[in-house]
């Protein structure tokens, strides 16, 4: 599975990095990783990383299916949860917009954000620079820019 689920209990924050070619299933089984760590908490902001994605093989249908079950999934959340999607790239460029698109047409409880690195992260997050460490050490090429 082309993906790795965290959650990072000092941040409340749970990051999700993909890689390679995602699918439908990979998504599925994300979410199901996620719900089955017992640090997770429904409605924590969370941080997807797309930077290392080569092909997105997703569909209209199954994006809609996807989202229309992310919407059961979190209905008895009051506050928007927070979503920084880092790495807006060719390859992930039109299935990030479907996604973004098909959460805010189905009010989706999500407060997406589209960034390009992880001190967008921080800021969107309002988490202070030194909250870089917890995250992978590939997440820290922008760190001179804090």
């Amino acid at each position: 599975m082309p993906v790795s689920v965290s959650v990072i209990p000092e941040l409340n924050v749970v990051h999700i990095v993909y890689w390679g070619r995602l699918t439908i299933q990979d998504l599925i089984d994300e979410t199901i990783k996620r719900h089955q760590n017992p640090a997770f908490q429904v409605g924590m902001p969370g941080v997807n990383d797309l930077t290392q994605v080569t092909e997105i093989d997703i569909g209209f249908d199954e994006m809609l299916t996807y989202t229309k079950q992310a919407l059961e999934t979190y209905r008895e959340v009051t506050t928007p949860i927070q979503l920084c999607l880092v790495g807006d790239t060719k390859a992930t460029a039109a299935a990030v917009a479907m996604y973004e698109n098909l959460s805010a047409a189905t009010n989706a409880p999500f407060h997406l954000h589209i960034v390009q690195g992880y001190p967008e992260v921080l800021a969107v997050l309002n988490l202070p620079p030194d909250s870089l460490k917890h995250f992978p050490e590939f997440c820290h090429r922008e760190s001179h820019l804090l």
